[in-house]
Order: structure tokens, then sequence, then C-alpha cells
């Protein structure tokens, strides 16, 4: 039966359970950690098959980690990775724990600011099921020879090969080292192949096999484009041994599964669902008619008093005030703000308000969605900059109309009422684009999407090779 695990890195993205977005309620006493629940508590169903936790973000007990306070390391340390990640129970005994070094978040450092001790260290006090050697990642990638001679036109192609090669030496003299001492413990160790071209890459996993790994992940690919990921994929296949598995560290494009699979990769992990929720205002839905899951621009809704706003409204004061008379005059929204004893700061709130209140309306019956995308609308106009008459072009005012055709496909599918990841119940202000609360829940969301949508796949696969 083929299977393909999709892990999720930690970098304490926990919410709490109590938000309400209809009135941004929330835990009283609020302590972030004790009170904030997972994506894997919070969810329905499990987001992901398993978690990544890297030793730069949790750190040691003598060195400070990039992610984790003091205190939260000494207990990850104290209760180990599956208790602190709050999986020690029977209903995650499936959900399998990866560590690794977080080579990423030193890239800029001249060697590796860890032993391979304090690796182990990790892994073992950690109770990890895997354990990925010390490396230090290679960035730059060369399809082809036309792509050097392209790079040698921008900077030192000889220096800038030298630096990715010694680079290679430190990952796996590294890996040497982490292969004999890492005999004995619970958890299985994975090699770290880094290449600069496919000929360094084929080097690196041979070189691993002759040590003798038999879990070999791919890194240093996060910034490669979908063809030049899966072509290296396919050299690196013909030289795979049998019983050679690879892991594809931080990227996970998942209309690739298939081809991942041919290729001999069985696991991956990547934060980019979440992130795409997070940052890019994305909301995953399952597409049962195609091989894809879809992408909707999720409605954004500025929060009127967070600081980028105020300081918004200082900059712009005297052109908000005509600005607003003129879209008052146009129309352009229902509420009377035509009372000059109102101050800016009052009439913003008040169309933000408004705002809200139709975005729960119709979340609520399904009713009055012109007006509703009115409101919105409107309110963009006032708290985006590039929606001011001194700054509006043709050029700005496309991105404009073209997102108000987005919302109005978002809010007239209704995807959020059908869901039953867990996240969606709380309703449309839970996942709007609008506070950290809402916007994190948004990410986790996608994340049981992408799962939903990858088990799926995986039971094609499965049906046609029976």
């Amino acid at each position: 039966m083929t299977k393909f695990r999709f892990y999720f890195p930690d970098n304490k993205d926990f919410v709490d359970p109590n938000f309400n977005g209809r009135d941004n309620s929330r835990t009283k006493y609020h302590r972030q950690y004790d009170d904030d629940h997972y994506p894997h508590q919070i969810l329905a169903e499990l987001p992901y098959d398993g978690m990544l936790v890297s030793l730069a973000g949790v750190g040691t007990m003598q060195k400070r980690g990039k992610y984790y306070e003091q205190e939260l390391t000494e207990d990850f340390y104290f209760n180990g990775a599956r208790e602190f990640l709050r999986l020690d129970t029977k209903k995650f005994e499936n959900v399998k724990l990866m560590g690794d070094c977080g080579a990423f978040d030193y890239h800029n450092e001249y060697e590796p600011p860890f032993t391979v001790d304090e690796l182990i260290e990790f892994y073992d006090r950690g109770g990890f099921d895997y354990g990925i050697s010390l490396d230090h990642i290679v960035f730059p990638y060369f399809k082809n020879e036309a792509a050097k001679d392209a790079a040698a036109e921008k900077c030192d192609l000889h220096e800038l090969i030298a630096e990715s090669e010694r680079r290679i030496d430190i990952t796996l003299k590294n890996a040497r080292e982490f292969y004999e001492k890492a005999k004995g413990y619970r958890f299985e160790a994975y090699g770290v192949a880094h290449g600069y071209d496919k000929s360094s890459f084929l080097r690196s996993v041979k070189e691993l096999q002759n040590i003798g790994y038999r879990r070999i992940t791919i890194g240093g690919m996060i910034k490669s484009k979908t063809d030049e990921l899966l072509e290296l994929l396919e050299s690196l296949s013909e030289i795979r041994e049998p019983d050679t598995q690879f892991h594809l560290l931080g990227i996970c494009r998942f209309q690739n599964i298939p081809a991942y699979i041919k290729a001999g990769v069985t696991s991956a992990d990547s934060t980019s669902p979440l992130m795409q929720g997070l940052k890019g205002g994305k909301y995953y839905s399952v597409n049962s008619e195609s091989t894809s899951f879809d992408e909707s621009l999720m409605i954004r809704v500025r929060q009127c008093d967070h600081d980028n706003v105020q300081k918004h409204i200082d900059k712009h004061r005297d052109e908000l005030r005509q600005h607003i008379t003129e879209l008052q005059a146009n129309g352009e929204f229902d509420i009377d703000l035509s009372n000059t004893a109102l101050s800016i700061n009052e009439c913003i709130k008040r169309l933000e308000v408004d705002c809200l209140k139709k975005l729960q309306q119709y979340d609520d019956t399904g009713l009055d969605l012109d007006s509703t995308l009115k409101a919105l609308v409107a309110y963009e106009k006032v708290t985006n900059e590039n929606y001011l008459p001194s700054n509006l072009t043709g050029a700005k005012l496309a991105p404009l109309k073209r997102n108000e055709i987005k919302y109005r496909e978002f809010l007239n599918a209704r995807e959020w009422r059908q869901c039953t990841c867990g996240i969606c119940k709380g309703g449309l202000m839970n996942i709007v684009f609008r506070s950290n609360q809402s916007n994190r829940r948004r990410g986790i969301h996608n994340l049981a999407i992408v799962t939903k949508h990858k088990n799926q796949m995986l039971e094609s696969i499965n049906l046609v090779t029976k």
C-alpha cells in the first residue's frame, strides 16, 4: 500500500480555543501555550501525519532557541516532544515525530552552531521517531549549464560553487559522524543530501547510501521551481537503492505527490498551507472533481484600531474627509456620515462596524450579498492607501475590481458553511482576513484541507495499483 507522510514544522502555531471573531473575545487572563491549542487539538481530523521540530527553534539548555523562550525549552527537554506538543494520547499515537537541526535558521553563519552530540541529545531527550543529521544548507541550484552562465554574469560563480562545496563537505562529514553515534538510540537516522546542481546532488546521495543511510532528506530546494525539483528527483531515483526513502525538506507541492512517490519520496514537510492562509489570505477547499484543491481569496477587513490603520488615518486625515464625502455622495455605502461634527476616526470606525455587521448577517442568513459587498469595498477604499484619490491609477484600481469579483465568488459559494474541519464551524468572522487569531485559524483550516486532499489522492493511487 502506497503511503506518503506530510509533516508540519512546529513554530508555536497554536490558537486560543475560546476566541470568538464576532466580538474578539478570548480566554480570560490568556496565557500563550498554556491556554492555546495546536492544530491537531482544535481540528476535527488530523491535519498532518507528523510534526517536525528543529533544534535551532527549541535551542539547547545552554543556547537560546530562535522560537522558544527558555522556560519552554526547559519544559521540552524535561517532558519530551510528544508530551510538550500534546500528542501523548491514544488519538495521536500514529502521529510521527521528526527532528532536524534547523539549518535554514542559521544559513548565514559560517558553520552550524551545534554539534552532532547536541543534536543527538535533542533527539534522544525529545523522544523523536526520526532524527536528521547535522547539515549546512546550500541554496543555489543550477538546473543546467545555461543557468550557471546566467549566474556568472551576476556574481563570482567560482566563489559561489566553492562555498557550496564547503557546505556539502561539512554536511557529509557530519552525516558520517551522526550515523555512527546514532546507533543504539530509538530514533531512526536520516542523512541530508545537498547540492548546487544534479551532479553534486547525485554525489551526495551516493555518498550517504555508501555510509549506510536508507532514509535521506533532500535539502535546499525550497526556492526551486516545480520542473527543477521533479527533474532532480527523477535523476536521483535512478541511483536510489531499492530500500532508500527520500524526504523533501521544507517543500511539499501537493499536486506533485504522484511524481514524488514514483521517485521514491515517501514524506515531506512544509508550512506553506498555513502561511498561505496566515499571510496570503488564501482559503483552501477540496475540489472533488479535480486532482487539486481550490484556493479562494479571503475577504479582508482591517482592524480600525490597529496601529497601521491609525497611522494611515493620521497621514491622510484631510484627504480622507473629502474622500468619504465623495463616496457618500456617490452612494457607495449605506450609512449616514454627513454630520460634520464626526471625526475622521469616528467615520472610519462606523464604516468598519457597518461592514462587520453586514458580514455577520450574511454569514447567518446568506442574504443581502450586494449590500455586504458594498460595505466591504467602501471600507477597503478608506483603509487602503492605494485607493485614495491622490494615489489611484488604472493599474491600482484593477486589483480592487479583481478582488471584488473574488470576494463575491467566495461569499456566494459559502464554502466555510459546508466545511467540517472544526475551525469553520465558528463562522466567517473566525477565519476572515483580520486579526492574528482569525488569520492563523484560516491557515490551520488549510492544513486540514491539504491533508484531506493528500489522503484522497493516495486512495486513488492505491485503487489503481490494486
